[in-house]
C-alpha cells in the first residue's frame, strides 16, 4: 500500500475532510442535469413534491389549537386530582394524629404513679417477665419549649431512673447524641438523687452508680459503698458507629505488628471487646418520640432487642415506659444456634 493510501485512510479515520473528487464518480444525476429539457421535467417533480409535502407538514397546524386545549384540560385534571389526594392525606393524617394524642392522654391518666413506687411496682408484678437490661433515647428539647434544655434532659433521665428502679430493673442504658448527660454528669447524679428521694423518701434513697464506658469511669451515688441498686450507663453518639471503627484500626495495627494473629479475630472477640467498650446488649429500646428514630445508636446492641415507642408521642411518660414493658412481657425472642 502506497503512502498516499496510508495518509488518505488515516484522515479518514481521524475524521478530516479528504479532497476526493479528482478521483470520485459522477452519480447519474449528474448527467441527467446536463439536458435542458429533462431539467426542466424535474423541476416540476420536485416542485409538486415540495408542494405535497408543504401541504402535509401544514395539516397538524390545523389541530394546533385542539391539542393545546387537551394539554390545558390533562393538566387542570391531574392538578386536580393531586391537590384531592393531598387534602384527603392530609384530612387522615390530621385525624389519626388526633386519635393517637387522645390514646396518649388516656393512657398518661390510666398509668399514673403518682410518684409512688408501690403503683409501679404493681404494674410490673402482672407481667410474665421484664427486662434484664433496659435502655432509653432522650432528646434535649429547644431551650423555650417546655421542659426543654440541659434542665429538662436530666429531669426526664432522672425519671426514667425512678421508674426503672421502681420497676426492680438493674440496669439502664440512657443514651443522648450530643453526650449532654456525659459531660454534666455530677449534675446528674444529684438531680437523680433529689428525684429519689421524692420517690422512697430521703432515708430509702437507693443507691446507684453512673457509668460512662467510653472513658471508663464510674460515680457512685455514695463514696462508701459500691453496691447498687441500679446501674447507669451513659452512651452517645461516640459509643456507636465511631467505636467499631477504632477498634477495627486498632486490631489492624496489633496485627500488622504480630501482637494479634488473623486467626483470632473472630466475632466472639468483637462481642467481647464491643462490650467491654460499650457495655452489654440491652432486651428493650424506649423512644420517646414520634417515630422510631435512632440517632447512631450502637448498632452492635441492637441484634436482638426489642423496640417500642408511641406514634406522634413527644414526651417522657410513665404510660410509654409501662407499655414497652408490657410489649416486652408479651413478646417471644427466639435466639438461633
Amino acid at each position: 500500500m502506497s503512502s498516499e493510501k496510508i495518509a488518505e485512510n488515516a484522515r479518514l479515520l481521524a475524521g478530516e475532510d479528504v479532497d476526493v473528487s479528482s478521483n470520485r464518480v459522477p452519480p447519474p444525476e449528474a448527467n441527467f442535469m446536463k439536458d435542458p429539457s429533462k431539467l426542466k421535467a424535474f423541476q416540476a417533480v420536485t416542485y409538486s413534491a415540495a408542494a405535497n409535502e408543504g401541504q402535509t407538514t401544514r395539516t397538524p397546524k390545523n389541530n394546533a389549537f385542539w391539542n393545546q386545549e387537551m394539554g390545558k384540560i390533562q393538566y387542570f385534571i391531574s392538578k386536580t386530582l393531586l391537590v384531592g389526594m393531598y387534602l384527603v392525606f392530609g384530612l387522615f393524617r390530621y385525624l389519626q394524629y388526633e386519635c393517637n394524642k387522645m390514646k396518649l392522654r388516656i393512657w398518661n391518666v390510666i398509668y399514673n404513679p403518682s410518684n409512688t413506687p408501690q403503683l409501679i411496682r404493681q404494674d410490673v408484678t402482672k407481667l410474665d417477665k421484664i427486662p434484664r437490661r433496659l435502655a432509653a433515647i432522650l432528646e434535649m428539647k429547644s431551650v423555650g419549649s417546655v421542659g426543654g434544655g440541659v434542665k429538662g434532659l436530666m429531669n426526664d433521665g432522672s425519671e426514667v431512673a425512678c421508674w426503672t428502679v421502681s420497676a426492680g430493673i438493674k440496669h439502664l442504658i440512657l443514651y443522648d447524641f450530643d453526650g449532654i448527660l456525659k459531660k454534666n454528669v455530677l449534675e446528674f447524679k444529684e438531680e437523680i438523687k433529689e428525684k429519689l428521694s421524692r420517690y422512697f423518701g430521703p432515708s430509702n434513697v437507693p443507691k446507684f452508680a453512673l457509668r460512662i464506658p467510653h472513658k471508663n469511669k464510674v460515680h457512685f451515688s455514695n463514696d462508701d459503698s459500691h453496691k447498687v441498686s441500679l446501674e447507669i450507663s451513659l452512651l452517645s453518639n461516640r459509643d456507636g458507629r465511631q467505636t467499631i471503627v477504632d477498634l477495627t484500626k486498632t486490631m489492624a495495627e496489633l496485627t500488622k505488628s504480630k501482637e494479634l494473629q488473623l486467626q483470632d479475630i473472630t466475632m466472639r472477640l468483637m462481642d467481647k471487646e464491643l462490650t467491654q467498650l460499650v457495655g452489654p446488649e440491652p432486651d428493650l429500646l424506649l423512644y420517646f418520640g414520634p417515630s422510631l428514630d435512632l440517632q447512631g445508636f450502637p448498632p452492635w446492641h441492637l441484634r436482638l432487642t426489642e423496640f417500642h415507642w408511641e406514634q406522634d408521642n413527644d414526651q417522657v411518660a410513665y404510660s410509654i415506659f409501662i407499655r414497652g414493658l408490657h410489649k416486652y412481657s408479651n413478646c417471644k425472642i427466639n435466639v438461633g444456634k
